[in-house]
């Protein structure tokens, strides 16, 4: 006997409510339009009465529609339970209550040094929630903005790496057969893959992609919904140096590598994600794709070997601008901008540091002769976009760069730093084998 599903009653229900109650509103308001306006015949208001008919009719009809309002609340409530109910368990109430609270907190104050277990060796970080997310090879930590520790898990990795969004952190071991998804306070999700795991993404809305690989091709791409549910799996032939999630988790970019008869061929493929998963793809010969990522919500940037090229969601080319004698060797994708630092290529000196739009247009550019202060604190390792600032790492140096290229500022750091997450342009957050601080421009000289 087929199971009854009250749903379309209910949906059914709730229209025809939701039209009398429209079309009760609209009548209240002609009739309070025509009293107000002098339309009716009705006599002036005698505010001496012991009552006032106009008012109790007034004060009868916000009573009822009260109840329409509970009543249409009622229905709301009961068909979103009956709809979501698998998804209705102790321990996400639980968690949702904590949630709040810690983003109340995190709102409230912000630390200015948050401390974490020292990896014994590599370790990851990513902003996660206004606070940082740490993978270590013992132990995965989340901590809030407050500074309050949140999360902590042993895990056991050689290679950790970390990718946040604004729902989950992802963390993996670069080389292994295992993944873990967390919110802020528990893991939500764990698996193990036939083969190693290279690479992730994860968008705001919980949707995230693992990269690894399968027996008979090179590079598989696993696409997840944000009910951990995997919904596709992308083969392809070449080697994947480049994958990027939008914010709102409904577009991937990947970029993969290939060499044909000694030629590099890059393959830039999106994928939409929607009722519908649909994937478009541009092939180019001859140069090779490395760092990617989403200016826009719906363009994605790749650095090649020897341009820059901006596409469109179906892949379509909106914007290109080719290197002259200059080879990339660091870039950053930020919310409509793309920098990249270059070196001549002779190899001898960094030449600039070049600012591109959503276009891949160049917007500004900085030139570094041997003179020049970044040129001279040593080797670039890090370059991020913090706002419309850029934060620059060069040897035990930390450069701002701001206005344009116009001012340029520095702050000098341990030896011991491991990276740098600028938490908008004023402030960066420095992060040390034990404890990450925050530091805000004022401080660059």
């Amino acid at each position: 006997m087929p199971r009854f599903d009250p749903r379309p009653r209910l949906r059914r229900a709730l229209q025809r409510l939701r039209a009398k109650a429209a079309g009760y509103v609209g009548r209240f308001g002609r009739q309070t339009e025509e009293f107000l306006s002098g339309e009716t015949e009705a006599q002036p208001i005698d505010f001496s009465a012991p009552s006032i008919p106009y008012y109790e009719n007034l004060a009868a009809r916000l009573g009822f529609a009260k109840v329409v309002l509970y009543m249409a609340l009622f229905v709301f409530v009961v068909v979103t339970v009956i709809c979501n109910h698998k998804l209705i368990t102790y321990e996400n109430l639980y968690y949702l209550a904590k949630d709040i609270g810690a983003a109340t907190q995190t709102a409230q104050s912000r630390a200015d040094q948050v401390s974490y277990p020292i990896s014994s060796s590599g370790t990851d970080f990513a902003l996660y929630r206004g606070g940082v997310a740490v993978a270590g090879s013992e132990v995965v930590t989340v901590l809030s903005g407050s500074g309050r520790q949140t999360l902590s898990e042993n895990v056991a990795y050689a290679d950790p790496c970390v990718r946040a969004g604004e729902a989950f952190c992802l963390t993996f071991g670069r080389g292994e057969k295992s993944f873990a998804v967390y919110n802020a306070f528990v893991r939500v999700h764990a698996e193990t893959t036939d083969f190693p795991i290279y690479d992730a993404a994860v968008g705001g809305d919980g949707s995230f992609a693992v990269v690894t690989r399968s027996r008979d091709y090179k590079s598989e791409v696993l696409l997840y919904d944000g009910n951990m549910e995997r919904v596709a799996a992308y083969r392809l032939n070449g080697y994947v140096t480049g994958v990027s999630m939008n914010e709102s988790g409904d577009r991937l970019g990947v970029v993969s590598v290939e060499s044909k008869n000694n030629i590099w061929v890059t393959k830039v493929t999106v994928i939409r994600i929607g009722n519908r998963i649909t994937e478009s793809t541009a092939t180019l010969e001859g140069t090779l794709g490395s760092t990617c990522g989403f200016i826009t919500e719906d363009r994605f940037a790749v650095l090649f070997s020897d341009r820059l090229m901006v596409f469109a969601s179906d892949a379509t080319v909106m914007g290109e601008n080719r290197f002259e004698g200059s080879t990339p060797t660091l870039a950053a994708i930020g919310r409509g901008s793309v920098a990249i630092l270059s070196r001549e290529s002779d190899g001898l000196s960094f030449s600039r540091l070049t600012v591109y739009d959503r276009n891949a247009r160049e917007d500004y550019r900085v030139e570094l002769p041997g003179d020049h202060p970044i040129s001279q604190a040593g080797d670039p390792t890090i370059l991020r976009f913090g706002g419309n600032a850029l934060y620059l790492r060069a040897g035990d140096t930390l450069f701002r760069v701001t206005g344009s290229g116009k001012s340029i500022a520095a702050l000098e750091m341990s030896r011991g730093t491991l990276n740098i997450l600028p938490l908008n342009a004023d402030e960066v957050l420095i992060c040390t084998p034990a404890y990450a601080y925050r530091v805000e421009s004022k401080e660059f000289h």
